[in-house]
């Protein structure tokens, strides 16, 4: 292709045509910047690559040892009651949890004392700081994905010295987490609580005991339950009783009534005799009649003489009707039975009745004592309930620190038990791979060397600002190309013998 002539660096930033392959044009410039810089493509990409391979095939082999620990939260001590005891807590892995273990692996107690057991010395030249800043940076934790598992790596020039180290580490660290969640001094904490908290209780106690002993209370429910029941049954009794009152009261006075009424003696015998008045009153009837009977003899019935006589008679007759054939000669009197018993009921009553008054003041006052000792019990009842409950209370705690200070017993007695729990899963053994194998600085002088060679090839061409296809033409003079002139020296042989 001719090349017409060498164009500013601004058609680099010139649009494209429209409708013009975009993609095929880089394409085609990317390919043709390769093949026309083989040469330094090949050069790069050789050097490149070789220098990999000599840095891999001299630099020093190293081995990672790893070792697995599982990290457990488990039970925690509470310094302080509450109301349920202490709980499990089952959580993940968290990465706070993960740095601060990390942290107790990394630290320089865990290190000197892992070097101490197994007496590595400093290298000539080197202080004990730097070997040991050398360990920490060869020294890796890092978890295992979706579990609880902590992975310890030291990373060694010898395999076996590497295993060696991450396992003394790894008990070093194992012996450092136990020291540094231990509860040491709980037990003795709650030992000095239990004896305050044992002489509130008491105190609480005997409050509680005077109290009732000063009021005379054996047990406040029972006695106002009794008290209510007794109240029942006095005040019924001396309704009753003033009821039973009340009714020998009106029987006493329906005796009265009939004493008034019944005659205190009664006749025994009695002895009749004629009257007098009647004999005479009989005797002179019978001298009338035979008056009457002369008279008769003289005189017609209808004579006044007659009639007087007649009168006389009945005005005699009629007082003799009135007048008794007998009358009481002599009469025997003796005492009324009757009488006598109706007083003797009154008698007995009117006793009765004394006795009744004089002991409804005795029941009533009893009943205000009782209404009295009642209210006073209930009244009592809210403080007998306070001093009750400050003592249960100071029992209950009491109680439950002496739960407690067993519960710190046990934990500071097992001492590998605190809020996280490490323990060893997997030990570590001499690796057979060293870490810094041939494949993957081989690989990478590959990819870099392609990388580089390509990069170079590319940004030499860029530079050039010269036009090489008809594409790039029509983009910069927006105008189509309508033919093409082959360079004759560079076209194949077929264009030649065409």
């Amino acid at each position: 292709m001719a090349t017409l002539q060498t164009l500013p660096e601004a058609t680099t930033f010139l649009p494209p045509a429209s409708g013009a392959p975009v993609g095929t044009l880089a394409v085609r410039s990317f390919l043709y910047a390769i093949f026309k810089h083989r040469r330094l493509v090949i050069g790069i990409f050789l050097l490149v690559f070789l220098a990999s391979a000599i840095a891999a095939l001299l630099r020093p082999r190293g081995w990672r040892a790893t070792s697995k620990v599982l990290v457990k939260l488990g039970e925690t001590v509470q310094l302080a009651p509450a109301e349920a005891p202490s709980k499990s807590i089952d959580l993940p892995l968290t990465p706070e949890v993960v740095n601060t273990e990390a942290e107790i692996v990394k630290s320089r107690q865990v290190l000197e004392s892992a070097v101490a057991k197994l007496g590595v010395k400093p290298e000539p030249g080197k202080s004990i700081d730097e070997m040991l800043a050398g360990m920490a940076l060869a020294l890796t934790v890092a978890p295992t994905p979706a579990s609880n598992i902590l992975q310890i790596s030291f990373v060694g020039r010898d395999p076996v010295k590497a295993a060696r180290m991450v396992n003394t580490i790894t008990d070093t660290y194992i012996d450092h987490h136990n020291r540094v969640y231990r509860n040491e001094g709980v037990h003795s904490f709650y030992t000095e609580q239990l004896r305050t908290l044992e002489d509130a209780m008491k105190t609480a106690q005997h409050r509680l005991h005077d109290f009732l002993r000063q009021e005379k209370i054996v047990d406040v429910d029972q006695e106002i339950h009794i008290l209510n029941q007794d109240l029942v049954e006095q005040d019924k009794m001396l309704k009753g009783h003033r009821a039973k009152i009340a009714g020998v009261e009106q029987k006493l006075q329906e005796l009265h009534r009939q004493i008034r009424e019944t005659p205190e003696q009664i006749s025994f015998a009695q002895e009749f005799q004629t009257n007098p008045v009647q004999l005479t009153f009989k005797t002179k009837l019978a001298e009338l009649e035979i008056d009457r009977a002369q008279l008769l003899e003289h005189y017609m019935p209808s004579d006044r003489h007659v009639k007087d006589k007649e009168e006389e008679i009945a005005r005699l007759k009629q007082r003799a009707k009135e007048e008794r054939d007998r009358i009481l000669q002599k009469e025997t009197m003796q005492s009324n039975e009757n009488y006598r018993e109706l007083i003797r009921n009154a008698t007995s009553l009117e006793v009765m009745l004394v006795d009744m008054k004089a002991r409804e003041p005795g029941m009533a006052s009893r009943l205000d004592v009782t209404q009295k000792r009642l209210a006073e019990l209930r009244d009592k009842r809210f403080v007998i309930a306070d001093l009750k409950q400050d003592a249960d209370a100071a029992m209950y705690s009491f109680d439950m620190y002496r739960k407690k200070r067993e519960e710190a017993r046990l934990t500071e007695a097992m001492k590998d038990q605190s809020m996280v729990n490490v323990s060893i899963v997997e030990r570590a053994t001499p690796p057979i791979d060293p870490l810094n194998g041939l494949v993957l600085p081989l690989l990478l002088g590959l990819l870099g060397g392609l990388g580089l060679a390509t990069a170079m090839a590319v940004g030499v061409e860029y530079l050039n600002r010269r036009l090489r296809f008809e594409e790039e033409i029509e983009r910069y003079l927006e105008l189509p190309v309508l033919a093409v002139i082959p360079d004759l020296e560079t076209a194949p042989r077929i264009a030649h013998v065409s």
